[in-house]
C-alpha cells in the first residue's frame, strides 16, 4: 500500500500510506461502491464562487508530504491539489498522467530501463519560474538515499557533523534504483540502474528546486505552521491558523482547469461526535471521517447530506513491536494469531455498518483487488485451544490471575491506537475480551487525535526508540503496490516500525519491483505475504471503508478511496446558490 506513513491514516510508503496494485496499475478495475444515499450526481455546469468548509480529522505536523516526518494522508489529499504530480489517480483506482504537468511520459528504452518526460511548456510555479528538469532532478537527489553535494552536505562522518543533513523521506523505493535524471527547461530523462515495475508512482508531490535548493530547505522549510508560499497546481494555501484552519484558494497562476470555488475552509480539531451537529449548524460542508456506526446512523437523518460509504485500498492491522522481549518469541504471536476470532471481531465492528466487510488474510493485495490470494493458511480461522498450545510450548505457564507468564514475566501487553475512534475502541475492546481468554492481557493505551504515532514512529527515526506494544491503526494504499509496501516490510525500511528482518521477504519485494513483467510482480509480493503470515509481524484484520459525508448544496463531490481522498476533484467542484 501506499507510503503514505501516518493515517496517523498512514500512507502506506506515502504511510500510507499509503500502495499501488500491478505493474502500473492502468488495467486495475477495483471498482469503489457506495450505499447510504449514494454519491451526488455529476454534472459539467457549475455556478462559480462560494466557499466550501471541510473537516479534516487531523492537522499536519509540516507540509512536505514526502517526508517520515510529514507522511500522513490527511496532509496528502491536501497537497495534491497544490503540488505537481506526474501521475494521478483515479477514483477507480487507475492510475493516468497529469496532462497538466505532463504532455508525454513514456519508456523509451528496456536496457537500460529508460523513461522521457516532456514537461507541459505552459506548467510554471506561482512565482513565474517554470517547472523544468532541475526540479525531477532535485527531487530525485532528496530521496534517493544517496549523499550529493549538490542538495546538501548529507555525510554524518563529514568533518562538521554538527553541520551534517540528513534528508528526511517516507521512502527511497525506486528512487534509489535510478541511475540518472538529466533534463533541460522542460525534457527530463530518467534512466534506472535496474529495471523498476512502479516507475508511474514516482515524482509525487514535486517539491520546487529554486525555492527549497538543498536539504535544510526539504527538511525545515515546510515545518510546523511554515505552509508553503508557492503552488504548482489548481490551488494554494493560505492563512494557516495552528490547531484551527488552513485555507485553499485557487491558484490564479494555474494553467489549466481553473476552479469554481472561491475557496476551501480545512478546519481541524472536529471530532467524530461532534460532526453530525456541526452539519447541522453548517458550520461545516464536508468531512472525511474515519467511519463509525452510531456517526453513520446519525448522518442519515440529515436529508441535507450525501453520504458515500466505499471500500477502497485502506486495511486495518495489528502491528506487533519485535523489540519487545515476549512479542519477539514467535510462540507468543501464534497465540495471539489463533486467538483473534477475526470474523467475531469484524461481526461485531465494521460489518454493523456495511454488510461488505470481510476478514482480510492479505497484507499486500486487499479482497476487492484481483490480484488478491488468501495466503493465511493454518491462520485463517480462530483456534483457542492451538492457541493455549502454542504458550505451553513455548514455556509459558498460566498463573492464579489466569494470565500466562514465563521467568517471572506475565504476557501483558499494551494496545495503542488513534484517540476519540470508537470503532478502533471497539475493535481494541473485542481483541482485549478474546485474548483475556487464552490467558493474555491487554491494557488499551491511546493518545489523543493521531499523537500515538509519534510513539509508533519516533522522531529520532530510530525504532528502538519506539515506545508501543501492539499498534492499531490503518495503511492507505496506491495502485503501486510492490514499491509501497516495500518499506513497510523489508529490514530497515522506513516504515518498518515492527523491527521486522526476513531476508526472503527483503528478495521477493526486490524482485518484486525489479521487473517490467506484472505477473512476477503479483507472484514476488503474494510469496512476501505468505512469508510474513510464516513469522507474524503483523496481522490484517479487514478493508476498511471510507466515510464521506457532504451537504447536497456541494455539486460534484466523489470520494476517491485511494491516497486521494475526499476533495481530489475541488476544481470540478460548485456550490448551488
Amino acid at each position: 500500500m501506499s507510503s503514505l506513513r501516518k493515517g496517523r491514516t498512514l500512507l502506506v510508503a506515502l504511510f500510507a500510506f499509503v500502495l499501488l496494485a500491478t505493474a502500473c496499475g492502468d488495467d486495475n478495475n477495483n471498482n469503489s461502491s457506495s450505499e447510504s444515499s449514494g454519491p451526488p450526481t455529476t454534472t459539467s455546469k457549475v455556478p462559480e464562487g462560494g466557499t466550501v468548509t471541510y473537516a479534516s480529522d487531523q492537522e499536519p505536523t509540516g507540509w512536505n508530504v514526502n517526508t517520515g516526518n510529514d507522511n500522513l494522508a490527511a496532509l496528502n489529499y491536501m497537497t495534491i491539489l497544490v503540488y505537481p504530480q506526474a501521475f494521478d489517480i483515479t477514483p477507480e483506482f487507475k492510475v493516468v498522467m497529469n496532462k497538466d504537468l505532463l504532455t508525454s511520459a513514456k519508456q523509451t528504452k528496456t536496457d537500460p530501463q529508460t523513461i522521457e518526460y516532456q514537461i507541459n511548456p505552459k506548467a510554471s510555479w506561482s512565482d513565474g519560474t517554470p517547472i523544468s528538469g532541475k526540479d525531477f532532478i532535485y527531487n530525485w537527489k532528496l530521496q534517493n538515499g544517496k549523499v550529493d553535494a549538490d542538495v546538501g552536505e548529507t555525510d554524518p562522518e563529514a568533518p562538521n557533523p554538527d553541520d551534517a543533513t540528513i534528508p528526511d523521506v517516507a521512502s527511497t523505493t525506486g528512487y534509489d534504483q535510478i541511475k540518472s535524471v538529466t533534463g533541460d527547461a522542460k525534457t527530463v530523462t530518467v534512466v534506472f540502474d535496474t529495471p523498476y515495475t512502479d516507475w508511474k508512482g514516482l515524482f509525487g508531490n514535486i517539491m520546487p528546486e529554486h525555492i527549497l535548493k538543498d536539504v535544510k530547505g526539504w527538511n525545515e522549510s515546510l515545518d510546523e505552521e511554515k505552509i508553503p508560499e508557492w503552488s504548482g497546481g489548481p490551488f494554494k494555501f493560505e492563512n494557516y491558523k495552528l490547531h484551527k484552519s488552513v485555507t485553499m484558494v485557487p491558484n490564479d497562476k494555474f494553467w489549466g482547469d481553473k476552479a469554481h470555488i472561491d475557496k476551501i475552509v480545512v478546519l481541524f480539531g472536529l471530532t467524530a461526535e461532534g460532526l453530525p451537529e456541526a452539519f447541522q449548524n453548517d458550520e461545516i460542508d464536508l468531512a472525511y471521517p474515519q467511519p463509525q456506526v452510531d456517526l453513520l446512523d446519525r448522518l442519515k437523518q440529515n436529508p441535507d447530506l450525501k453520504t458515500q460509504v466505499n471500500f477502497g485500498l485502506s486495511y486495518e492491522h495489528i502491528d506487533f513491536n519485535l523489540l519487545n522481549p515476549l512479542l519477539a518469541d514467535k510462540h507468543v504471536r501464534q497465540a495471539i494469531a489463533w486467538g483473534i476470532d477475526r470474523e467475531e471481531l469484524v461481526a461485531r465492528t465494521v460489518k454493523q455498518f456495511d454488510s461488505r466487510a470481510e476478514v482480510l488474510n492479505n497484507r499486500i493485495w486487499l479482497n476487492n483487488q484481483p490480484e488478491y490470494k488468501d495466503n493465511a493458511g493454518q491462520y485463517a480461522k480462530h483456534d483457542e485451544a492451538k492457541a493455549i498450545k502454542a504458550l505451553e510450548d513455548g514455556g509459558y505457564t498460566k498463573g492464579s490471575d489466569g494470565i500466562y507468564a514465563k521467568d517471572g514475566k506475565e504476557l501483558s501487553f499494551r494496545i495503542s491506537t488513534t484517540g476519540d475512534n470508537k470503532l478502533r475502541q471497539d475493535t481494541q475492546e473485542v481483541l482485549q475480551n478474546q485474548l483475556q481468554k487464552i490467558g493474555i492481557k491487554l491494557t488499551i493505551a491511546n493518545k489523543p487525535g493521531s499523537d500515538i504515532f509519534d510513539n509508533f514512529f519516533p522522531e529520532s527515526g530510530d525504532f528502538a526508540d519506539a515506545d508501543y506494544d501492539i499498534a492499531l491503526f490503518a495503511w492507505v494504499g496506491t495502485p503501486f503496490t510492490a514499491s509501497s509496501n516495500q518499506s513497510l516490510f523489508v529490514t530497515g525500511g522506513g516504515q518498518n516500525e515492527m523491527s521486522y528482518k526476513n531476508d526472503a521477504v527483503d528478495k521477493d519485494f526486490t524482485d518484486a519491483i525489479q521487473t517490467t513483467d506484472p505477473d512476477i510482480t503479483v507472484q514476488k509480493t503474494n510469496a512476501a505475504d505468505k512469508q510474513l503470515w510464516e513469522d507474524l509481524p503483523t496481522i490484517p484484520l479487514y478493508a476498511k471503508p471510507t466515510l464521506l459525508p457532504a451537504r447536497d448544496t456541494i455539486l460534484n463531490v466523489v470520494d476517491n478511496s485511494s491516497t486521494y481522498g475526499p476533495i481530489w476533484n475541488a476544481t470540478k467542484w460548485g456550490v448551488k446558490q
